[in-house]
């Protein structure tokens, strides 16, 4: 009989194989323009929706003052409708400028990414503000110790989808969350192994 243990280590380093291993932190540009990137990828229908309608009531309120140039009603329902268009599409971009605005007061974080052939682990390691005392000292190399927060994405059973656009290489998980790939942080092999191998790996799961 084969040795188990034997082949049980085997699949084990397969299993653990590296696709890509680096390090990446993301700038505000980067962050909106991932942003801009998903809200194209998953916009949303009710935004499309309310512009046609407040198109369409629009366009009924100019009928009404060409018939009935005297009616301040419809002035008034024309001027709302135009502001209801002026509303509608510029709420992806007001969404990105609050998000980018409490990015701003949070404390700046790095992140680590190991790319594997079944999973992807993501570590977010904070760092405190100049200004923060609240962290643990390692007293006998008296340095600050972080811990990093660690995110598992497994290939198959977690809805992920890859995008790119010109300043990174982008993860969305389920339809929701954006993890930003800035190609400054990578060679370009690193660029070409990553989008190679997840445009493979989540063919199919759009």
């Amino acid at each position: 009989m084969p040795d188990l243990s034997e082949l049980q280590g085997s699949a084990g380093s397969e299993n653990n194989t590296i696709i890509a291993d680096f390090d990446y932190d993301n700038t505000n540009d980067e962050i909106d323009g991932a942003m801009k990137s998903f809200q194209k990828r998953f916009s949303s229908k009710r935004g499309k929706i309310a512009v046609i309608a407040y198109a369409l009531m629009g366009a009924a309120a100019v009928a009404g003052i060409v018939i009935n140039p005297k009616s301040v009603v419809l002035y008034f329902a024309l001027l709302l409708c135009a502001a209801g268009i002026f509303y509608t599409v510029t709420d992806k971009k007001r969404t990105r400028k609050k998000i980018i605005e409490a990015l701003d007061d949070m404390d700046p974080e790095n992140y680590h990414c190991v790319i594997y052939p079944e999973k992807i682990e993501l570590e977010t390691i904070i760092k405190p503000e100049n200004n923060e005392v609240d962290v643990k000292i390692d007293e006998e190399a008296d340095e600050q110790i972080i811990t990093p927060l660690k995110t598992v994405f497994k290939f198959g059973v977690d809805l992920l989808n890859f995008s790119e656009n010109s300043d990174s290489l982008l993860l969305f998980f389920n339809r929701r969350q954006i993890y930003c790939f800035p190609k400054r942080c990578l060679s370009v092999e690193q660029q070409n192994t990553i989008r190679d191998f997840l445009t493979e790996k989540l063919e199919g799961e759009e």
